[in-house]
């Protein structure tokens, strides 16, 4: 069973609602060429689609991009639009915070669809047989179903995370991410209809890069727990027990697993950069609203507050980075794939 790893939920100061900018970012980034792929791409005839975000946490962002769904797919069906109705889904982890997603998307009275939650992993059956029209995903895929069962024998010490790590500690990562994949893959071939299109977007480390990054804001982290670990206010192995289940593939690791899985014909691939100004401070911030949950199920709370404040000591050290080397290193991988099923 996949393990949970949800968004902080609520509105208050380091809620995922009140800190994605950068995701919103992201959406919009994609938001042209997620239509376009829509228009050039989807070829169903029906009087009800049925679209499904997968990860959509506890918005607003997942409302944006499922209207931007809905209005790509009234743009190409524009003679008969208004004839068409709209299923959209919400899918998280049973624990993600919905009560949040629907107090504010019921909040909009300009809603074209209608709605409905779908807790559980998306790395399993979520849906009945040939019902799905469109799945999209945005940012969520980099989420492993749980940390890889190869670190339970390997040390990865001093680290929480693949990045600096040893080639073994890699591998266990690759090897898990297309486990997941596969999984994944396999379950919406059988949800989707034949000829339906699932979109992804997701942080991406391209293919010349890989073998030597992963995603180098995780070591500013790390260095605070050393930093609690040599002033004893840690055990050195809590830490050493601790990985991040996060793998943030590059374009060979994606069409690898699609034609391994042979369900799916790959409709476009595109590498794009980042295009989002954030400084470091909101930058941590957001990480927090991301990961608190996860540092807080292992260390608890009151240790996960003293890690993100100790890294936002190094905010300094922190902007640097994002100046000369994350905007430059990492990438928005769009892909869209049609069902053969």
């Amino acid at each position: 069973m996949a393990e949970s790893f949800p968004m902080n939920g609520g509105n208050g100061v380091y809620s995922y609602t009140k800190n994605s900018l950068l995701q919103r970012n992201v959406a919009d980034n994609a938001k042209l060429m997620v239509r376009e792929a829509i228009i050039e791409n989807l070829d169903i005839q029906t009087k009800t689609f049925a679209i499904v975000d997968m990860g959509c946490s506890v918005g607003p962002n997942t409302f944006f991009a499922m209207q931007n769904v809905v209005q790509a797919i009234k743009h190409k069906y524009h003679s008969t639009c208004s004839q068409i109705e709209f299923h959209v889904f919400f899918n998280d982890h049973v624990t993600n915070d919905f009560n949040v997603l629907f107090e504010s998307l019921f909040s909009d009275h300009q809603k074209t669809y209608f709605a409905a939650a779908i807790p559980g992993s998306f790395y399993g059956r979520l849906f009945p047989s040939h019902s799905i029209h469109v799945a999209y995903s945005c940012y969520a895929l980099q989420w492993l179903s749980r940390v890889p069962k190869g670190l339970i024998d390997k040390k990865n010490k001093g680290r929480i995370h693949y990045d600096g790590a040893s080639i073994d500690v890699w591998n266990a990562y690759v090897d898990q991410f297309e486990k997941d994949m596969e999984v994944f893959l396999s379950a919406r071939a059988n949800e989707m209809v034949h000829g339906g299109l699932i979109v992804l977007v997701l942080p991406s480390i391209p293919s010349e890069q890989h073998s030597k990054i992963g995603y180098r804001i995780l070591t500013f982290v790390e260095s605070s727990l050393i930093d609690m670990v040599n002033e004893g206010i840690l055990e050195e192995s809590l830490v050493d027990s601790f990985n991040l289940p996060l793998y943030f593939p590059s374009d060979e690791d994606m069409t690898k697993v699609v034609e391994k899985n042979g369900c799916f014909s790959i409709e476009k691939l595109e590498i794009t950069c980042l295009q989002c100004n954030i400084d470091a401070k909101s930058f941590i911030i957001h990480i927090r609203a991301g990961f608190e949950g996860i540092f807080t199920k292992h260390f608890g709370s009151k240790i996960t507050h003293e890690i993100f404040e100790r890294t936002l000591g190094k905010i300094e050290e922190i902007e640097a980075w994002l100046e000369t080397e994350y905007y430059k290193t990492t990438r928005q991988l769009f892909m869209v794939l049609k069902c053969k099923n």
